[in-house]
């Protein structure tokens, strides 16, 4: 998901101005006379400005009072909300239909789209998660980056991987994935649910598969198929008992893919 023309257009003219405001204010960077000469800025030259905006946030009050470039009392509100930005390293773990997941270091979950182009398209799925340092804004009651990325070349093993899954599960199971980042009202609070134990299930399913046995007399694939479902079975079984145990998860994860690629044999 990505803003709507309108909605990208007035963000830009909105940061463009403000930052533009800033340099003037601050003589950051010499001889910039408009807001044209500060959009053909390098990035880098870009960057001091922002980050200079993000020590002083006190400075969009200025700006406001000021109002340079006359906008409407709505439009200047949008630049007054920035003040509740969110400056992090984040893990992008995930990409979804409408909006992309960031999880800061504190392990809080944000729902994050796009300016003009969706994250998914600037960070493939495959390479999620993905560690980036960003800063998180609010914008027309959705949550945005300011327009700059920085992106890490690090791989994560399955440890990382797991645990930010898991970070991501339980913030959507209690419905703590942030969507905005101006709403001031307190979520009542909600009454956990129960989980069902399912072990006698499990244990029951387990005495079953001990029954299943290939060999002599029977089709090859019998044995390859009947490990699969007992590989299948303990992996439930774990995901049960223990389910925050990502090392035990794993290992069972394996041995169900070692019986599959060993059913896939006989195929």
């Amino acid at each position: 998901m990505i803003l709507s023309k309108e909605e990208s257009k007035l963000f830009y003219d909105l940061t463009w101005s403000l930052h533009f405001y800033i340099n003037k204010k601050l003589g950051i960077i010499p001889n910039i006379q408009s807001i044209e000469d500060y959009i053909g800025l390098e990035v880098l030259h870009k960057i001091l400005i922002i980050n200079a905006l993000y020590k002083q946030i006190a400075l969009i009050d200025d700006y406001v009072n000021d109002n340079p470039e006359n906008f409407s009392v709505a439009e200047l509100a949008q630049v007054q909300s920035w003040k509740h930005f969110v400056k992090d390293r984040f893990y992008i773990e995930r990409h979804l239909k409408n909006h992309s997941i960031f999880i800061d270091s504190k392990d809080k979950v944000y729902a994050v789209v796009g300016l003009t182009q969706a994250i998914s398209d600037i960070i493939h799925k495959s390479y999620l998660p993905h560690m980036t340092d960003a800063v998180l804004l609010p914008f027309a009651n959705k949550i945005i980056y300011d327009g700059l990325l920085s992106h890490y070349s690090v791989s994560f093993g399955r440890g990382i991987t797991g645990g930010l899954k898991d970070i991501y599960l339980r913030a959507k199971a209690n419905g703590d994935i942030i969507g905005s980042l101006t709403e001031t009202a307190k979520k009542p609070p909600v009454a956990p649910k129960m989980i069902k134990n399912w072990q006698p299930e499990i244990q029951d399913l387990k005495n079953i598969a001990q029954g299943l046995r290939g060999g002599q007399g029977q089709p090859a694939l019998y044995s390859p198929v009947f490990g699969l479902i007992k590989a299948a079975i303990a992996l439930g079984e774990v995901t049960t008992s223990v389910p925050q145990d990502n090392e035990a998860l794993w290992k069972a994860y394996d041995r169900v893919e070692r019986a599959l690629n060993n059913t896939e044999r006989y195929l």
